[in-house]
Order: structure tokens, then sequence, then C-alpha cells
């Protein structure tokens, strides 16, 4: 019962849309209907501009933060505070009702510094060589993640427990990350072969009285 309390409470967090309420409210506009369909600060920024951008990343780390903290006032075990977080993620990364979800790293990074400050101190430690040497990128992104989650938790709060958030957490962060590395090289694939010159453009001529000559 506490782990899907967790998740669910966590879950539920997580998977509120800021920037979709907040472009929403200030400019009345439906970010799934816009350019990417997404619905990130990036989103925000291109429609509302930068205080819409700001505010949505203000909003995205608090939420994570109230989560964290939360379930660690709620219950003082780390396992249970990186459980709720774990489930912030998910909810973050895949949300209902949206078909893109955000990357889920700005409720981690949030949640885990509110609750959890020496698991995110111990994973920064673990990440910075990893980052200098492969960049953040792709799948060494993905490899960071997979290596820096777990342990960090484990370190930090020497916990083993933590192991099985942060396998959720693995697991939302890189299939999200591999959705959005699908869906670029599906759109860098459509503009492409919408600029081929090669590619015949094919135009109806209008009939009736204004038909064009024939050539």
């Amino acid at each position: 019962m506490l782990v899907a309390g967790a998740l669910a409470g966590g879950y539920v967090v997580g998977s509120i849309p800021v920037a979709w309420l907040v472009v929403r409210r200030g400019r009345g506009v439906d970010l799934r209907q816009t350019g990417r369909g997404q619905t990130g600060a990036l989103d925000a920024l291109v429609v509302g501009g930068f205080r819409a951008a700001a505010l949505t990343v203000a909003l995205e780390l608090i939420k994570g933060a109230v989560v964290g903290l939360g379930a660690r006032v709620y219950d003082g075990d780390p396992w249970f505070a990186a459980t709720a977080i774990a489930g912030c993620v998910v909810g973050d990364a895949f949300p209902i009702g949206i078909r893109r979800g955000r990357r889920g790293i700005a409720p981690l990074v949030a949640g885990v510094v509110a609750a959890l400050p020496s698991a995110w101190w111990a994973g920064v430690i673990i990440a910075l060589p990893g980052v200098v040497l492969l960049g953040m990128r792709g799948r060494a992104f993905e490899q960071l993640v997979a290596l820096c989650v777990p342990l960090g938790l484990l370190l930090g709060t020497r916990d083993a427990r933590t192991l099985g958030p942060a396998a959720v957490i693995v697991i939302a962060l890189v299939a999200r990350n591999r959705l959005r590395a699908r869906h670029h090289r599906r759109e860098a694939r459509r503009w492409t072969e919408l600029a081929d010159p090669g590619v015949p453009l094919v135009v109806e001529a209008p009939r009736g009285p204004g038909r064009l000559p024939d050539s």
C-alpha cells in the first residue's frame, strides 16, 4: 500500500502539464495544437515568451520539490521519498492526456535536492567525469542515467531498497529519451523530403474560365 500510494501520489503531481496551463492561461493557446505538439519549457518559450518559459521551469522544479518534501515529511524513510519521486518522474515523462511528455529531469533534480540532498551530491560526483568525457546527449545520457541514479540513491541514502525506485526512474528517463529521439528523426526525415528538389511538386491547374493554358 505504501508503494502504491507513493507512486500514485507522485504520478498525479508529476503529470500536471505546467507549460500547457501557463500558456493556456496567459495566451489562450493549446500547446498540443502548435508546433511540435509538446508541452515543455521550450514550447512555452516559443509560444508564450520568456516569462512563460521561466514560470514553467520554476513550477516544474516546485512540482518535484513538493513531491520529495511531502513524502519525506509523511514518512521519514528515504526509500519512501525515492518512491514518490520515481512516480513524479514517470508522471512528468508520460502524463495522462498528453501525447508527448517532458523529459522527467526537472522533477527528479528538484525532488532529490529537496528530500535527499546527499543522494544528489553523490550522483553529481559520479556523473561529472562522464559528462566531461561523453556529454549529455543520446546514448551517453542514457548510460549516465543508468549509472548515476541508482548509485547516487544507494550511496546517498545507504538503503538498498532505493534501487527499486531508481530502476523505475531509469526506465522512464531512457524510454522518454528514445521516444524523443525517434520523433526528432521522423521530423528531420519529413522536412528533408519536403526540401528535396528531386521530389516532383504536383500542382493542380484551376478549372473554369481561369484555367491555365496548355503548355
